[in-house]
């Protein structure tokens, strides 16, 4: 087979992208190339289970092929008609899927991992995002955050699905704010009435690298960043411009710098131009100060219902002592010392500014007498010596450092809270704490609408001391 070549297939299933998944037909029509169809499975973004499709080839990679979907001969049950500016949105690989039939497949992909991995637990359903659904689209502008390229060829907006060097212009929207084409028009008038050149991520040269849109979805907070190389090159004139333009559109306006040749929204230096540079949000009334560069959940409204679920899992003999580890902004331990009055929480996070704003936020919420947050990676240990009741895991996407859990399973604290981002990840891992610990429940929660991303909260028991 030939890059390029148009090959025929109906969708059976998903991959572990949530690409969906076909095995081309033999035959041969006039225009579609069937007679040297593939002999491996090809995965095809922006399709869904029952498309018959035609897809061009594109590439080999790992085992399989992938496409990238040309035609919708016949739409499979759970597509709905997506708008054209909408059409393969990057962000958004599950927009043309009902959101009904959404929840239903990340359900079925949760308990196949679990089973493929040897596990019997498996999750009846999972939770829908806790907002408003207007259509069969499901949620629209639940993310608090989104970070938009500068491409070198002058476009504003998301980098294409899959790729790293194509971009797309966004003039609309449906994951943020309906006020994202109006901000983003400003920095395009930037570029015009400036020398600041967009980055060129190819070669290292250039200005301008990212929009970052930070908003408080119940507070009203907005915090938009203009991410540059190097922060000197951004003129008083440039700052004035922003603030006028953007001053009735943003609570907080700052320039961030990276100088490194990495390709990433991460600012090493934040200079202000309105506002003190940090948002609000509130979640089950609880008030959370973020810096540009925190990670915070990205779905402010289903937060809320996360955080109910971990509360739940915590053993109803109100332990003393919570473990949070992984604790960015405190967003778990507050809400829990909150919830129990007789419980003390020792956080641990490896970026040291999060967990300044994290001792913050808990003299904000009022229960810093009962909370300690300490800087420091998880896989140092440092939290080895704290004999905790609770442990709470909220790791990143590559899940927890093997001396994370070879610690946790020699000190076995009596419950663990796993909430995992990656359930891939969790099944394996899973395999080991079972040599020690019970699973007692399992939830999953939609954080991640129109992806076939997923929250996972697993509760764990200890069975051996």
């Amino acid at each position: 087979m030939k890059f390029n070549d148009i090959v025929r297939g109906t969708i059976s299933r998903f991959d572990q992208k949530g690409r969906g998944v076909f095995g081309a037909c033999p035959e041969r029509s006039r225009g579609v190339v069937r007679q040297n169809a593939p002999t491996r499975p090809m995965s095809v973004p922006f399709t869904t289970i029952g498309d018959d499709i035609e897809a061009r080839f594109m590439k080999r990679d790992r085992g399989s092929f992938i496409g990238d979907l040309a035609r919708v001969v016949t739409p499979g049950p759970d597509r709905v008609a997506v708008p054209t500016a909408f059409n393969k949105f990057p962000g958004a690989p599950w927009f043309h899927i009902n959101y009904d039939a959404q929840l239903r497949f990340k359900r079925d992909m949760i308990n196949t991992a679990f089973a493929d991995a040897g596990h019997i637990e498996r999750v009846g359903s999972v939770i829908p995002h806790h907002g408003p659904r207007t259509t069969d689209h499901g949620p629209s502008f639940y993310r608090n955050r989104m970070d938009y390229v500068f491409g070198w060829d002058g476009t504003l907006g998301l980098k294409e699905y899959g790729s790293w060097a194509r971009y797309r212009d966004v003039h609309d929207d449906m994951l943020l704010s309906p006020d994202v084409p109006r901000i983003l028009d400003v920095f395009r008038e930037l570029m015009k009435m400036s020398d600041l050149k967009p980055w060129d991520n190819r070669d290292y040269v250039g200005d301008l690298r990212y929009v970052v849109i930070r908003e408080g979805k119940k507070t009203g907070d907005r915090l938009i960043a203009l991410i540059v190389k190097d922060a000197s090159r951004v003129t008083d004139d440039a700052k004035q411009f922003l603030r006028e333009r953007l001053d009735r559109l943003a609570t907080s306006i700052v320039i961030g710098e990276n100088p490194l040749q990495t390709d990433l929204s991460f600012a090493k230096t934040v200079i202000p131009i309105k506002g003190d540079g940090m948002l609000t949000e509130t979640v089950n009334g609880i008030t959370y100060r973020i810096h540009l560069n925190s990670f915070f959940q990205t779905n402010s409204l289903t937060a809320a219902t996360l955080q109910d679920i971990v509360a739940q899992f915590v053993p109803s003999s109100r332990p003393s002592r919570v473990l949070d580890l992984y604790c960015g902004l405190g967003f778990f331990g507050i809400h829990l010392a909150k919830q129990f009055p007789d419980i003390h929480v020792s956080g641990f996070e490896i970026d040291a500014q999060a967990i300044e704003l994290a001792k913050e936020n808990a003299r904000t919420n009022g229960v810093a007498d009962r909370c300690d947050f300490i800087s420091g990676p998880a896989e140092d240990l440092s939290w080895k010596d704290i004999a905790a009741d609770v442990v709470i895991l909220d790791p990143p996407r590559a899940g927890l450092h093997p001396r994370v859990v070879k610690t946790l399973l020699d000190k076995k604290p009596p419950a663990i809270v796993y909430v995992s981002c990656n359930y891939r990840r969790l099944v394996e891992e899973l395999k080991q704490f079972k040599t020690v610990y019970r699973v007692e429940d399992v939830k999953a929660v939609d954080m991640f609408p129109h992806t076939p991303h997923v929250e996972v909260v697993a509760k764990l028991t200890v069975i051996h001391t």
